[in-house]
């Protein structure tokens, strides 16, 4: 991480809703420039949240945030998109170590399980997707891919929209290629969401991301469909007919054959 491209991050819509955090810096953050941009963001263990040296960090990554606050930050791209995740979606983040804690407190020596795997999963390479048509969201589930961006892509932005929560995501989009798929978390908004700003729908959907997270939603994988986000209008510069007939990206749902008689 030598360059801190701006320009690259205004461009480019994926980065619109962590935007404002990248916008705090000139050159890649340290951890004493993260000491100076605390959101006073408090896990649900009673901590304060901080963006630390990996080497000051004692116990387990999700034991040490929920009882310290310490985030242990690497100074490399996928640390630092974490650390702009934490604050875009501070409710969200926080509601997720806490379901990490807990299961851990309640499988001591168990494999992790199912639950956290989805919650790793959507924390990496997450989209958060709201949606005020749910006839959209049917496409998306049932991969009818071809209506769902170019029939209905003027629906983007407007009824239908998908949010980057995963920081791997965002660090894979410094350098995209076909076949990058992320998971989504569909939430139901009215009509009216739309027309607010940007940051005004991040902290909606933070809200009810944690809500339903503390609420015990989140139990498995399967429960988050995939996306293959190269595909929503103006993500990907050659969006052409050939790209958008491509299965071996935009691939059908898989059917279950029903059981032999």
């Amino acid at each position: 991480m030598t360059s801190w491209p701006l320009d690259f991050f205004s461009n480019t819509p994926a980065f619109a809703p962590i935007l404002p955090y990248l916008n705090r810096f000139s050159r890649p953050p340290s951890h004493a420039d993260w000491l100076t941009v605390s959101e006073h963001i408090q896990t649900q263990g009673g901590a304060t949240v901080r963006f630390v040296d990996p080497d000051s960090i004692t116990q387990y990554y999700e034991l040490e945030i929920y009882q310290l606050g310490n985030v242990a930050t690497r100074l490399n791209w996928h640390d630092t998109f974490n650390a702009m995740v934490w604050q875009s979606y501070p409710k969200s983040k926080v509601a997720l170590n806490a379901l990490h804690y807990h299961a851990m407190q309640n499988n001591q020596g168990a494999a992790r399980g199912a639950q956290r795997d989805a919650a790793t999963l959507f924390d990496e390479c997450g989209f958060i997707l709201p949606y005020s048509n749910l006839a959209l969201l049917e496409l998306m589930i049932s991969h009818e891919w071809h209506e769902l961006f170019v029939t209905h892509a003027q629906s983007w932005g407007t009824e239908i929209n998908a949010l980057v929560f995963g920081h791997a995501t965002f660090e894979n989009l410094l350098s995209p290629f076909i076949g990058l798929t992320g998971k989504c978390w569909p939430v139901q908004v009215e009509q009216s969401f739309f027309k607010l700003d940007l940051a005004a729908q991040r902290q909606h959907l933070d809200q009810i991301i944690a809500e339903q997270i503390d609420q015990g939603w989140l139990q498995r994988p399967r429960q988050l469909p995939p996306l293959p986000y190269l595909g929503i209008p103006k993500w990907w510069p050659e969006q052409d007919a050939a790209f958008y007939d491509n299965q071996n990206y935009f691939r059908t749902r898989r059917t279950t054959n029903p059981p032999a008689p």
